[in-house]
């Protein structure tokens, strides 16, 4: 008997129905009904009352649920366990604040990650300044921001920049503009990054400063999505220049615009300070 087996009998269980529950389970039903049985056999007794109306449970199966998800959920945390020991043994930590990822040699990257079985291999994006803290508070060993932090003892090093531009749609009335300012996007229905990207807080400061508030319609957690919106007239959107112009999208320029910069971090004083700095090179 296995979690395997504990998670098959489970899902019928809640779910009354062997197809249905085969279905969950990406199993036939010719498959899970020879497992259950398996189950009985083992247990010396029938776990359910088959009938038209699908799989009752018996007392029995019952009190074999019951203990079944006692001992599935003592099992996962060991494996958890495990699994952050193993982890903590990995000394070397990354980080990457939202759509860096994007600004790097993945490939390259990964193939780094493999090769230096000491690193932490995970690709989750944070927010900004939680990736920056990590840093500083020694929670991780090297990050990916985005702007150019100052703190004593941080390491700091360019890895991509990137022109903010307004993507507009063919027909729009700033289609044939090369550039615009940031007051001529006052009234337009705006499709932004969300609210976890350090770019949607710097448009809407920019537009306070310009008196006014942006009316964002959008906020979305990639580019491609931004970009599949405005080339369906949802709106305009602002963000780093990643896509080529076609016949109906382009960029175009915003004057006083900031660059998009990602930089990586780490602390002088790490003892994989070395490790950091060879990882940086990989981008």
């Amino acid at each position: 008997m296995n979690t395997r087996n504990f998670k098959c009998f489970q899902t019928v269980y809640e779910e009354r129905n062997l197809q249905v529950a085969a279905s969950k389970l990406f199993m036939s039903p010719q498959g899970l009904s020879k497992l259950i049985k398996g189950l009985e056999e083992e247990c010396g007794t029938t776990l359910f009352s088959r009938t038209k109306d699908g799989f009752i449970p018996t007392e029995s199966g019952k009190v074999f649920y019951e203990k079944s998800k006692i001992i599935t959920k003592d099992l996962n945390e060991m494996f958890s366990a495990i699994e952050a020991v193993n982890d903590r043994e990995k000394r070397f930590r990354m980080g990457f604040a939202a759509g860096t990822i994007r600004a790097i040699n993945i490939p390259a990257v990964n193939d780094f990650m493999k090769s230096n079985p000491e690193i932490v291999a995970s690709w989750d994006e944070q927010e900004n300044g939680t990736v920056l803290k990590r840093v500083l508070n020694d929670e991780i060993n090297c990050g990916l921001v985005v702007g150019k932090p100052e703190a004593t003892g941080l390491v700091t090093k360019l890895i991509k920049s990137v022109e903010i531009v307004l993507y507009v749609y063919k027909g729009h009335r700033l289609w044939d503009c090369d550039h615009v300012n940031i007051r001529d996007i006052k009234d337009e229905q705006l499709i932004s990054m969300g609210e976890k990207y350090r770019i949607y807080h710097d448009v809407v400061n920019a537009c306070h400063m310009n008196s006014f508030n942006p009316e964002i319609i959008a906020r979305v957690g990639d580019g491609v999505t931004l970009h599949s919106l405005v080339k369906n007239k949802i709106g305009i959107g602002i963000c780093p220049r990643f896509f080529e112009d076609d016949e109906d999208i382009k960029s175009v320029a915003i004057n006083d615009a900031y660059t998009w910069d990602v930089y990586g971090i780490y602390m002088e004083n790490s003892p994989d300070a070395g490790l950091a700095k060879r990882f940086l090179q990989e981008m």
